[in-house]
């Protein structure tokens, strides 16, 4: 009911992130002849895009555009080609969250040049939202474990203020109370240099809580709570240089600082091994390193491309000898349409600890935490210090339309609503390897196998909604909530 609300003021509002691209279609295109209609233009073998041409931005630099099409003036390419990077060109623009929409038209000047006209809508890029957000790992949990406590809710504010300096860059500032206390500031700059190739990024966290996750226990979380002051405090900062000489690859390299304390309660009582050898607070610095190739058409629920991300993350620098972890991850996911209604995807996902002595409790995550999750065991965690996931699926497209919202919004690019509803069948399966779980956790080291069958909405392109029936191979059953919103 409160994701609904949520919904529905968004629309009303206006206050929600703009939409990314069109779900498995392609751009809006149009091809213009400067002939008459009699005339026949025969295309060469290749064309050269002698004219570029934007109207209707206004904030957004023009350099931002031409960095992020793929399309260059002077571009030769081969003329079967046209529509394809076109609609690559499209599909990346809007990926980018600047614009509403862009319509792309194809000027053929003669044999051998063309031209592309753009015409451009750009969105809302202010965004003062108001935070409600769980504390739990899902939905579900809060509402079947925790009885849908308020106690357990966050709420505040965010400001968030896309295309700060219309260079596509982020300022982001953030206040949250309740379950946790929660300050955080921001500032992304993705073209620190003329080629755009080079991103910088700064932020940093300050976190309070009363109520900290402690434990695993029957691979369900065990919690201890404070009520005179807070069990758990952690801030961090963080520095992250990008690499992105190509449109779809970029390298990126983060140095971060964290510091960390507990209560006396969980150092010495509960679990000794929470930071290990019984420490009540913990610091460490950290290098990380990622990967990452996205050719997905929509990041939120693809229809076609794939994408690959590889990571190494250095715990621990030998500054404070609190910490030393070494760690590798990899995701893969593989998403092919058999035509406009149906789509296949498959998918892995795995992480290797280098250093296989015991780690902190926190860093010791596997199975159930991030994206890191298997239909079927939402109410379950499996920690370990290396893991491997691998799903497959087909979606089914059943409807599409758009609901015109007129006059009850007053933002234009958020009066038309993009509504598609499908229907998903998904198989994953996943292995913790867990050498210190001992016999109090039985999914450590043991084969996970779920399925689900449901009904997935997508809201202006990339709001996505889902009821499943899921079931795994413990014979447990249900009927499952998940909603992902882009903020």
């Amino acid at each position: 009911m409160l994701a609904l609300l949520r919904i529905l003021l968004m629309a009303f509002c206006g206050l929600y992130l703009a939409p990314l691209v069109g779900q498995g279609g392609g751009a809006s295109i149009a091809t213009v002849s400067k002939t008459s209609e009699r005339d026949t233009i025969v295309l060469s073998d290749s064309v050269q895009v002698v004219g570029i041409y934007l109207n209707g931005q206004k904030r957004t630099r023009q350099r931002v555009i031409f960095r992020e099409m793929g399309l260059k003036r002077g571009a030769r390419i081969p003329s079967t080609e046209i529509r394809e990077r076109v609609d690559r060109s499209y599909a990346t623009l809007m990926n980018t969250g600047l614009f509403a929409s862009v319509d792309i038209a194809i000027d053929t000047l003669n044999a051998d040049e063309i031209a592309l006209e753009l015409q451009i809508r750009e969105t809302w890029y202010l965004y003062p939202v108001p935070v409600f957000s769980l504390a739990d790992r899902n939905f579900n949990v809060w509402l079947n474990e925790m009885n849908a406590s308020l106690d357990r809710v966050n709420i505040g504010a965010k400001l968030t203020y896309y295309n700060f300096t219309g260079r596509r860059d982020r300022l982001k500032i953030g206040y949250e109370t309740g379950y946790r206390r929660l300050y955080e500031l921001s500032y992304r700059h993705p073209y620190i240099n003329q080629a755009g190739s080079l991103g910088l990024e700064a932020s940093y966290r300050y976190r309070q809580q009363r109520e900290q996750n402690y434990l695993t226990v029957g691979n369900r979380q065990e919690f201890v709570r404070l009520e005179d002051r807070f069990i758990y405090e952690q801030q961090s900062v963080d520095v992250k240089l990008t690499y992105r000489r190509r449109l779809y690859v970029s390298h990126s390299l983060t140095a971060g600082y964290q510091s960390s304390e507990i209560a006396d309660t969980i150092a010495t009582i509960l679990n000794p091994e929470f930071f290990g050898g019984g420490r009540s607070s913990q610091e460490f610095a950290s290098l990380r390193y990622s990967f990452t190739d996205d050719r997905r058409d929509v990041r939120n629920y693809p229809w076609r491309g794939y994408f690959l991300r590889a990571t190494l993350d250095k715990d621990g620098l030998g500054i404070t000898g609190e910490r030393d972890g070494l760690t590798a991850g990899l995701t893969y996911s593989k998403f092919i349409p058999l035509n406009e209604k149906y789509s296949i995807n498959v998918g892995a996902g795995a992480k290797y600890s280098f250093i296989r002595s015991q780690q902190p409790f926190l860093e010791n995550r596997a199975i159930g935490f991030g994206s890191n999750g298997i239909v079927g065991y939402q109410f379950y965690v499996v920690d370990g210090l290396d893991m491997l996931i691998w799903r497959a699926g087909i979606r089914r497209e059943l409807f599409r339309t758009k609901v015109n919202l007129g006059k009850w919004v007053f933002i234009d690019a958020f009066r038309q609503i993009p509504i598609r509803v499908l229907f998903a069948v998904q198989a994953n399966q996943g292995f913790a390897n867990a050498p210190f779980a001992g016999e109090a956790n039985r999914l450590n080291n043991t084969l996970l196998t779920g399925v689900s069958a449901g009904f997935d909405a997508v809201l202006y392109y990339d709001m996505v909604g889902s009821v499943q029936y899921n079931r795994n191979h413990l014979g447990e059953d249900g009927v499952f909530l998940a909603l992902q919103l882009s903020f």
